[in-house]
C-alpha cells in the first residue's frame, strides 16, 4: 500500500512539471499564432492526437456511451475548465515566471482541494476540514507571496542594474 502511494505521489508530481513546461510551450505558441485562444486550440488538438495512439496500446474498449444519458449537466465543465487552465497558464506564465506562476496554481488547488473534500463536490469523497488542512493551505499561501516577492524584487534589482549600464 506505501508503494502503491509512493508512485502515485511520483506521478503526480511529474504531471505537475508536465504542466510547468506545457505552459511555457504553450505561451510560445501564442505568440507564434498571435493569440491566446489559438494556442489553446491547438494545444488541445495536439492533446487528441496524443491521446489515440494510448488508447490504442492499452487497448481500452469503447466508451460506454449510454452512461452519458444519465450524467448530470455539470460534468461536462471539465472540458471547458481545462481549456481555461491552458488558456490563462500561457497568459501568466511568462508575466510571472515559472516558480511563481506555479505557486499560485498549487495555491488555488490547494484553497479549491479544501473546499471540494469538505462539501463533497465534483465527485470526492467527504473529507472534513482540519486545523493541519488550514495550517497547510497557509504554508502554501504564504510560500506564493514570498516567490512573488522575490520575483519582484528580483525584477527591480535587474531594472536597476540595466539602467546603471546605460548610464554609464
Amino acid at each position: 500500500m506505501l508503494l502503491r502511494f509512493g508512485i502515485f505521489l511520483v506521478l503526480a508530481a511529474l504531471g505537475g512539471a508536465a504542466i510547468t513546461v506545457q505552459a511555457g510551450l504553450n505561451s510560445q505558441v501564442a505568440r507564434m499564432l498571435g493569440h491566446p485562444l489559438w494556442a489553446t486550440l491547438v494545444s488541445l488538438t495536439v492533446s487528441i492526437i496524443s491521446i489515440v495512439p494510448l488508447l490504442i496500446a492499452f487497448r481500452a474498449g469503447p466508451p460506454h456511451l449510454e452512461g452519458l444519458s444519465h450524467a448530470p449537466w455539470w460534468v461536462w465543465i471539465g472540458g471547458a475548465l481545462g481549456a481555461f487552465f491552458i488558456t490563462v497558464a500561457l497568459m501568466t506564465a511568462p508575466e510571472l515566471g515559472a516558480v511563481v506562476f506555479i505557486s499560485a496554481v498549487v495555491m488555488g488547488q490547494t484553497i479549491a482541494s479544501i473546499l471540494l473534500d469538505q462539501f463533497a463536490i465534483a465527485g470526492f469523497p467527504s473529507r472534513p476540514v482540519t486545523l493541519l488542512r488550514v495550517a497547510g493551505a497557509l504554508l502554501v499561501v504564504a510560500g506564493v507571496l514570498l516567490s512573488a516577492w522575490a520575483a519582484q524584487a528580483a525584477t527591480r534589482t535587474a531594472q536597476a542594474n540595466a539602467v546603471s549600464e546605460i548610464a554609464r
